[in-house]
C-alpha cells in the first residue's frame, strides 16, 4: 500500500507543468540530507541515502523557506524509509518520496590477487566497503594488524579476507612469547607448532629449553599468556 502512495501529490487543481531539473535535484538533496541527520552510526560506517525520482510532471516549488520535511505516521529510519515534504506556502502542496539507505561497513581486502602461501604486505592491503547486510562471517577491518601474515587459499581484489584465510602465526614461525601478569612481562623466543589467526590458541616450544605451553595469538609474530 505504501508504494503506491510514495509518489502521491496533495495539491490544489489546476495546470501541471514541468519542473525543472535543478527544482527536483534541490528537493531530493534535501530529503536526502533530513534522513542522514536521523541516523546515527558509528565513525567506520559511511552512509549512503539515496532519494527516488521525482516526477518532472508534478507542479513543485523549492519551496526553500517554507519546506518541512518529515517521517509520515509512526514510521522510522530504516533500509526503505519514506519521508513526507510539505511546502507551507500558499498554495501549497505535500509528496511522499521514497529514500534508501544503505549502511556500509569496512573490510580489508587485497590490491592485486594474492596466491596461497604468499605474505600480506602493507602495499597489497587496503579498505573496501559493503552493506553491512551482505557482510557475514569473520572479516577483518584492520589492514596494519595484517602485514607479515600469510595467506592460506587464493585472495582476490573486493573479496573481504577473513581470519580463516591467513594464518597470523604460521607453524614453525620463530615468534616472541609474552608472559605477563598485571604487573610484569617476561618474553622469550619459541617456535609455533601449529597455525594460528588472531585470537587462536597454539602450542608452542621454547628454542632453548624445548618446553611446549599453549599461548594465545596476539599479533604477526606475537602470541601471549596471561598469569595468574
Amino acid at each position: 500500500m505504501i508504494s503506491k502512495l510514495l509518489l502521491l501529490l496533495l495539491i490544489p487543481f489546476g495546470a501541471i507543468a514541468q519542473v525543472s531539473d535543478e527544482t527536483r535535484n534541490t528537493l531530493r538533496e534535501a530529503a536526502e540530507s533530513f534522513v542522514l541527520s536521523q541516523i546515527d552510526a558509528d565513525p567506520a560506517t559511511r552512509v549512503l541515502v539515496t532519494a527516488g525520482p521525482i516526477d518532472s510532471r508534478l507542479p513543485l516549488t523549492t519551496c526553500q523557506d517554507k519546506l518541512q520535511i518529515t517521517l509520515p505516521g509512526n514510521m522510522t529510519i530504516r533500509r526503505n524509509t519514506t519521508v513526507l515534504l510539505t511546502c507551507q506556502e500558499s498554495p501549497g502542496w505535500n509528496v511522499y518520496l521514497p529514500v534508501r539507505v544503505s549502511l556500509q561497513k569496512p573490510f580489508v581486502t587485497v590490491t592485486d590477487i594474492v596466491a596461497k602461501g604468499d605474505l600480506l604486505s602493507a602495499d597489497k592491503l587496503t579498505l573496501a566497503y559493503q552493506d553491512e547486510q551482505m557482510m557475514r562471517g569473520d572479516f577483518l577491518v584492520d589492514p596494519a594488524s595484517l602485514v607479515g601474515s600469510r595467506s592460506k587459499r587464493d585472495i582476490r581484489p573486493g573479496q573481504p579476507i577473513r581470519a580463516s584465510q591467513i594464518c597470523v602465526i604460521c607453524k614453525g614461525d620463530q615468534i616472541t612469547l609474552i608472559a605477563q601478569t598485571s604487573n610484569l612481562q617476561i618474553k622469550s623466543m619459541v617456535r609455533a607448532l601449529q597455525d594460528g589467526s588472531f585470537g587462536d590458541m597454539i602450542r608452542v616450544t621454547n628454542l632453548q629449553s624445548g618446553r611446549e605451553v599453549s599461548a594465545k595469538v596476539s599479533g604477526v609474530g606475537s602470541a601471549v599468556i596471561n598469569m595468574q
